[in-house]
């Protein structure tokens, strides 16, 4: 009888034992739970904190954000604004410009000239005549009036070719068969380009078609209205297919700008649209930080705002750590 009852009573408590396990295998898993217990949340899910020896910080990989030189597709809207060509009357060389206002600058340039070098000679020649007392005092503060007066127009045409673009001693040496555009340039970008860069122009006379020159100047002054600077591009025109007042796009070849970069794994896209990047200093705590993004070389994003180079974000797991908050409960 004894044994019969030890052996139903056994059969029970087992049949109690697997039922009890069944049970606690569908419970859910607590947030205290080994998985979940070493991971603080905090700051509105901005913050996440594990342990130094969290299991969860295998998902992850770590990157440094650097500073590199990104290829720059650079154009800007040009147009000819003057050709140095050869004169039909006299075989001389002959200055077309895209404007009567700057044909007439210059004019008045050349004349200014002239009498700058007539009326330097005439102040030497009073100076001379009053030191030997053979001319009056009034007659040297004439010739330095005349001068400063001639001086003063010639630096005032100059300033107005100059703002044009132009550098009237260097149009004088240029030789016939050439062409000098004009590109306006944004003032953030004028750090990109250099004298002496290949720039090609397409027109919009010849589509397609690419017309090489050289970036010869990058002017002084920016345009307060428009921010930008005027540069000047030098190309030949030996068939004489390029004119005065044509319009085209200058194409800077090999520009680069200096950029802040991650790879594009490190950006994570949040639901609200914005872009974000987690950052650490220790490899267990993380930040959240909102970035922008500018453009995109392979497999790199341009940050224009959000990081600075020499900071760790998250490379690969970045995801996770957006999607933790919404399943956990923040804490601190």
């Amino acid at each position: 009888m004894w044994n019969r009852f030890s052996t139903c009573a056994t059969a029970g408590l087992c049949a109690l034992a697997l039922m009890l396990a069944a049970c606690s295998k569908n419970q859910p898993q607590s947030a205290t739970s080994p998985s979940f217990a070493q991971v603080t949340i905090s700051k509105d899910g901005n913050n996440i904190a594990f342990q130094p020896n969290a299991p969860q910080l295998t998902q992850f990989t770590l990157d440094t954000v650097q500073e590199a030189a990104l290829p720059l597709d650079l154009t800007a809207p040009a147009h000819n604004l003057v050709s140095v060509v050869k004169s039909q009357l006299d075989g001389k060389k002959l200055d077309l410009f895209e404007t009567q206002d700057l044909t007439d600058t210059y004019a008045s340039y050349i004349t200014a000239l002239a009498s700058v070098e007539h009326s330097s000679l005439a102040l030497q020649r009073a100076r001379d005549l009053y030191a030997h007392g053979i001319a009056a005092s009034h007659d040297l503060q004439d010739a330095e009036l005349d001068y400063a007066t001639q001086q003063s127009t010639l630096a005032d045409n100059d300033a107005k070719l100059r703002a044009a673009g132009i550098d009237p001693r260097e149009l004088n040496q240029a030789p016939v068969g050439t062409i000098w555009a004009i590109a306006d340039v944004p003032e953030e970008q004028i750090t990109s380009i250099k004298p002496g860069m290949q720039v090609d122009i397409e027109y919009i006379t010849y589509p397609g078609v690419m017309f090489h020159g050289k970036l010869a100047s990058i002017g002084q002054a920016i345009d307060p209205i428009t921010r930008k600077f005027k540069v000047r591009i030098a190309l030949e025109n030996p068939n004489g297919e390029l004119h005065p007042a044509m319009f085209g796009t200058a194409h800077f070849i090999g520009t680069t700008q200096r950029a802040v970069t991650v790879p594009t794994t490190a950006v994570v896209r949040e639901g609200d649209g914005t872009m974000s990047a987690w950052v650490t200093s220790d490899g267990h705590t993380f930040s959240r930080r909102t970035v922008t993004v500018g453009l995109q070389d392979d497999d790199h994003y341009q940050i224009t705002a959000g990081l600075e180079p020499g900071e760790r974000v998250v490379g690969l797991g970045g995801v996770f750590l957006s999607n933790m908050n919404e399943t956990q409960e923040p804490q601190g």
